[in-house]
């Protein structure tokens, strides 16, 4: 049986955690051989860091910020972005711009194989300590073998999702990397009770506070419609999630309206270059009472929202921190949909279902139909106070079982314990 890259691309990052990645690489390792060039004590340490997404970039910044602070003399590099260099690094390459997530499969491959060589050059006579890949795992865990080869420690921040498909390759992942650093609250004991160590370091997203002030500041200077019930739209951060998904949550908005005269939504533009695509979408024009809002004014726009139709992923547990009920959809070509039937192994598809273990937001995830049987639930609960209500405190329920954690902070101590005598 066959399944196509688009299914696995699907697996790996955007059903469940929102497109945080769009590798199309080899399954095959690259055989790189690692040069005998012997390091000594005397061999100033390094750290590396590598990222291949923006929000990998985000992520990386705090722990290299701490690690920074604690050995100012200690080299740290990166593959990566801006805030990973403001943060303190060496940026040898970037590699988590935006730019970057547009590119094929075949092109990412080329990329990969690029810097993967560049960085076995980089290692050469250093003494590298640690490898931090950092989100996109599908990339990082290809480039354990090279720092692995040069005596180095490998750790993972955001843990693969083996446990939703493919646990067969945890294997491989085990001989590859030290530890794993968790971000959803049930992925360490998953990891541990199969004999790897792991941490949960809490969420980058959930477990930073909210500042209502911020957030009250930032909903006033929006250009939001006016008019009842107020709906958020959030199609997704690719160019084919939103060829993919706008026809339909364009289907189903347009029949709220006609159940719910007055009803005014907001569509969130992951990035700038995804407005005209949007726009493209809707036929060129915006319906009355329609604004496309970019990315910066998400925590404005959920907290003026009273419901939400969102693709699967990460921007779930977005809503769920404040609060906004939902409906996750993520449509799929036939293809693409058998196949993931296939592979995905979970009961539930959406993160706050899936951390709840029950059924709290109606999913469609994935999902290759007509727009009716969801128009007809997200009416039904757009229109009960009390099922909106209910709905809300669940999902303030699933974002509480994140506690009080410091991603950054912990994660950069967890990581301390492989830096040795740096």
């Amino acid at each position: 049986m066959w399944v196509r890259l688009s299914t696995v691309k699907f697996l790996e990052s955007g059903i469940l955690r929102g497109g945080r990645s769009d590798e199309g690489y080899p399954t095959t390792d690259l055989v790189v051989p690692f040069p005998a060039e012997m390091t000594t004590k005397s061999t100033p340490a390094s750290v590396l860091f590598t990222a291949f997404e923006p929000s990998g970039d985000a992520h990386a910044a705090p722990m290299i910020a701490r690690l920074r602070a604690q050995h100012p003399d200690l080299e740290i590099a990166a593959w990566g972005g801006p805030k990973m260099a403001a943060a303190g690094a060496t940026l040898m390459a970037s590699t988590a711009e935006d730019g970057g997530m547009g590119l094929g499969g075949l092109a990412r491959a080329r990329m990969l194989y690029r810097e993967r060589a560049a960085m076995k050059r980089w290692m050469t006579g250093r003494r590298l300590l640690l490898h931090v890949g950092v989100d996109s795992p599908s990339a990082n865990v290809r480039l354990a073998p090279v720092s692995k080869a040069a005596g180095a420690h490998y750790v993972q921040f955001v843990a693969p999702q083996y446990w939703a498909w493919a646990p067969w390759r945890l294997r491989k992942f085990k001989r590859l990397a030290s530890e794993v650093l968790c971000i959803l609250p049930f992925e360490e004991k998953w990891f541990t009770d199969r004999g790897m160590k792991a941490s949960f370091v809490g969420h980058p997203v959930v477990n930073v506070p909210l500042d209502q002030e911020k957030i009250a500041a930032e909903r006033a200077a929006l250009e939001l419609p006016d008019g009842q019930p107020r709906v958020v739209i959030l199609p997704g951060s690719r160019t084919a999630e939103i060829r993919s998904n706008m026809i339909l949550l364009t289907e189903i908005h347009a029949g709220l309206v006609r159940r719910h005269p007055g009803l005014a939504a907001v569509i969130v533009a992951a990035k700038p270059e995804l407005v005209p695509l949007i726009r493209e979408t809707l036929g060129g024009t915006l319906p009355e009472n329609v604004s496309v809002v970019q990315q910066e004014g998400l925590q404005g726009c959920l907290d003026w929202a009273e419901f939400a139709l969102c693709t699967s992923g990460t921007i779930s547990l977005d809503l769920a921190r404040q609060r906004v009920p939902m409906v996750g959809v993520y449509h799929l070509d036939w293809v693409s949909m058998t196949g993931s039937k296939v592979m995905i192994n979970t009961e539930h598809r959406l993160l706050p279902n899936i951390i709840a273990t029950r059924r709290i937001v109606p999913e469609f995830v994935p999902y290759r139909g007509s727009h009716e049987p969801i128009l007809e639930i997200a009416s039904e609960i757009l229109g009960s106070k009390e099922r909106l209500a209910r709905m809300g405190e669940a999902l303030g329920a699933v974002i509480d079982t994140f506690g009080s954690h410091d991603p950054g902070l912990e994660a950069g101590e967890a990581l301390e314990a492989y830096l040795g005598d740096a």
